[in-house]
């Protein structure tokens, strides 16, 4: 299991040249705006989004087959790879954290840890999309997949909006108990976050496992 995931972590250091050119530009952005939210938020993704290039050159190597023939079980490989994504959230959300607290400080902010919060967001919605995906290449491949990736989140945003606008037009004012639900979802922002990405990730995992277990190579 260890050598699964030390794996990743090589394969994805080939572009950490790039994460580290990001990190530079979007650091000056955010100190010369103070703005250091924005900073974290978009560093936060771009690490999340270079774990995508692990399956790339899984892809590429041929790596499920060779790795089905080590003494380890389908269902390490697909553990193996949620423990990396676990993994690499959660430095992201340390390193953007740490970021954060040091750009306010530069900028000398109202409070050192203004922000930190939304950083916290930021790295629930990258387990959520990762929660979703990871099925998804589990299934077809990281190639395929990534049209499933404009899809899954391109249709859906562009029908919302549609639909918004619609809805907008027949009652310019929203109903009063949608406001009401949308007062309770805001309140309990911080209960409703973590079980929904605990839910999403057992889902997600078992999913994958069922697909791995089956698939064919």
């Amino acid at each position: 299991m260890k050598g699964l995931i030390i794996k990743d972590l090589i394969n994805m250091s080939k572009s950490i040249k790039i994460v580290l050119a990001l990190a530079v530009f979007y650091g000056v952005m955010a100190f010369s705006t103070e703005n250091p939210s924005g900073f974290a938020s978009i560093i936060l993704l771009v690490l999340a989004m270079s774990m995508l290039s692990t399956y790339t050159y899984d892809e590429m190597a041929n790596w499920d087959i060779y790795a089905l023939t080590l003494p380890i079980s389908r269902d390490n490989i697909i553990q193996a790879k949620y423990i990396f994504m676990i993994i690499i959230s959660l430095l992201g959300f340390i390193l953007n954290g740490l970021t954060l607290i040091w750009i306010n400080w530069l900028t000398k902010a109202s409070g050192v840890f203004d922000g930190l919060v939304y950083v916290a967001y930021g790295t629930a919605i990258v387990i959520w999309f990762y929660s979703i995906i990871i099925p998804v290449i589990t299934k077809v491949g990281i190639t395929k997949a990534r049209l499933y990736i404009v899809l899954f989140y391109t249709i859906p945003f562009l029908s919302g909006t549609f639909i918004f606008k619609q809805i907008k037009k027949i009652q310019p004012e929203p109903p009063e108990g949608l406001v009401k639900f949308l007062e309770i979802l805001i309140r309990n922002v911080d209960t409703i976050i973590p079980i929904l990405t605990i839910v999403l990730l057992g889902i997600s995992y078992y999913i994958s496992v069922i697909i791995y277990r089956k698939k064919q190579f």
